[in-house]
């Protein structure tokens, strides 16, 4: 059983050697970290989607140290156990600078010359990703992509839309509940049952946040030919969160040389609750291993 009834919001528990923290933010806002380490140069950041945290990895995060990655899970600004106005941020490029720094003071724990650092965004986190990679190449030797938010395919009131819009214009801290639920994250009995008893997973979110993340995902597209690190873009078919031929044209653009696709048949679009990841897990681990 990967759901803990005493711990919710975790999926799995943390191994012995893991560890939690806070790093804090230029203006003092503190971010909540976990981390995995290992005896690992090879260092990855996951980085999760819209409304979820870090206690929705913790499973992978074992996995992925146990196969020989040292591992960093960040919970976004306003989001999981962060601080910051829960389901709101000001400027879009508040959480580009966010893990730019998050980047930085992991990698200045891990000096050894042989150190390569890697960054993973699910969904949402696919859109930070991009930024981060176009913006920031410096600090990483890869991207990785999880169902990156390239396309929507959830169905928007008209009223709603007009009602985000007009209110982020104006910079409205108004909350909003967009569309879908655990129907389209997961098929996973168990990880439903996580989700719907979690008082971490951020579900109403403030129409200035709204857009701000409208305006970043326009972006995407345009960023990708910038982006000439080595990349692996995953895709799952069962996804009902995002268009996987969105994340194909991400692929499709991107600048780097080497680049790598992968489709997964079976799976959802929370794929971190998946009850066998076995696949996803694997092949992260020998991408980023065989560079």
């Amino acid at each position: 059983m990967l759901y803990q009834v005493n711990a919710p919001g975790d999926w799995g528990t943390m191994q012995a050697q893991s560890a939690t923290e806070t790093l804090n933010m230029a203006d003092g806002c503190k971010l909540f970290l976990r981390s995995w380490p290992t005896e690992s140069q090879q260092v990855l950041l996951l980085m999760h989607g819209l409304g979820a945290h870090s206690g929705w990895f913790i499973d992978m995060g074992n996995t992925l140290a146990t196969l020989g990655l040292t591992v960093y899970a960040v919970d976004h600004r306003g989001f999981g156990r962060s601080e910051g106005l829960p389901g709101h941020v000001e400027r879009f490029s508040t959480y580009v600078e966010d893990l730019a720094t998050v980047v930085k003071t992991i990698r200045a724990r891990h000096i050894a010359q042989d150190t390569r650092f890697f960054i993973l965004g699910h969904s949402m986190g696919g859109i930070f990703a991009t930024y981060l990679a176009a913006q920031h190449s410096d600090l990483l030797d890869g991207v990785l992509f999880l169902n990156p938010w390239v396309q929507d395919s959830a169905q928007v009131p008209l009223g709603m839309t007009l009602g985000i819009f007009g209110g982020g214009l104006a910079h409205s801290q108004r909350r909003w509940r967009t569309p879908g639920g655990v129907e389209g994250m997961t098929t996973n009995p168990e990880a439903v049952t996580m989700l719907n008893a979690d008082p971490y997973w951020r579900r109403d979110l403030t129409a200035n946040f709204l857009l701000q993340i409208f305006r970043m995902r326009l972006q995407v597209l345009k960023l990708a030919p910038r982006i000439t690190l080595p990349a692996l873009v995953m895709q799952v078919d069962q996804d009902k969160s995002v268009v996987p031929a969105g994340s194909r044209k991400l692929y499709e653009a991107l600048g780097s040389s080497n680049k790598t696709w992968k489709s997964y048949p079976d799976y959802a679009h929370d794929t971190e609750l998946e009850a066998d990841r076995t696949n996803l897990d694997r092949d992260i681990v020998e991408w980023i291993q065989n560079l």
